[in-house]
């Protein structure tokens, strides 16, 4: 009898749970993801204002760490350079900096 049950249990998950947590996962997974900005780009040859992480933090006025913690946990957008090194750019700087400090930085004008 336990081991009917046990063949029961097991269809169960196979056929009724396993299509329900595969949704979960794709649904986590977007949520996750989002429908923002990408945080990771190839600059262009255009893009002028790149900052190296030393760079970054000295315009958040952060220390360095604290710049990877931001990159890593997703509140810092990032590109490569075109020697594939991380580098900030002014816009995502300052977007980052709003956000921690709740004001643009002192003489930033948006290119827009």
């Amino acid at each position: 009898m336990l081991t009917r049950l046990m063949q029961l249990l097991y269809e169960f998950i196979k056929e009724d749970l396993r299509p329900f947590i595969r949704e979960a996962h794709e649904y986590i997974r977007e949520r996750r993801n989002g429908h923002e900005q990408p945080l990771m780009e190839r600059a262009s040859p255009a893009d002028e204002n790149l900052y190296n992480r030393k760079e970054a933090a000295a315009f958040l006025m952060v220390d360095p760490r604290t710049v990877t913690r931001y990159r890593i946990d997703g509140k810092l957008r990032f590109v490569y350079n075109e020697d594939n090194r991380i580098r900030y750019r002014e816009e995502d700087l300052s977007d980052c900096y709003f956000w921690k400090w709740g004001k643009r930085p002192l003489g930033y004008t948006s290119a827009v």
